[in-house]
Parts: structure tokens; sequence; C-alpha cells
């Protein structure tokens, strides 16, 4: 049931971050990106995909 609960508000919560940003300009992603580098973004993208694998695999393991 817990995780249930949790899926439920980790879904609402993208919901509404979608509904929240069609409202913003793109003015205001500009002026709030942290990657101004090459290197910045290659460290967030790899760093992202390691994490999205690691926790595939965790999920995999944990359930079968």
């Amino acid at each position: 049931m817990k995780m249930i609960r949790n899926f439920a508000l980790v879904v609402v919560n993208l919901i509404g971050e979608l509904w929240i940003g069609v409202g913003r300009k793109p003015t205001f992603y500009d002026n709030h990106t942290a990657n101004n580098t090459k290197t910045g973004y290659v460290i967030f993208v790899s760093l992202a995909a390691l994490i999205s694998i690691g926790v595939a695999i965790w999920l995999t393991l944990k359930l079968y």
C-alpha cells in the first residue's frame, strides 16, 4: 500500500510540474540553467544515465 501511495504521489507531482511548466516562458529556463559548458552537460547526462540504469537493475533484482 505504501508503494502505491508513493507512486501516486510521484505521478501527481509530475503532472503538477508539467502543468506549471506550460505557463513558464523560455526565458525562465534560460536564466536557470546550470550547465554552461559541454563538459558539464556530458557529466550530467552520464550521471543521469547511470542513475536510471542503476535504479532499473535494483528494481529488477528487488522484484525477481
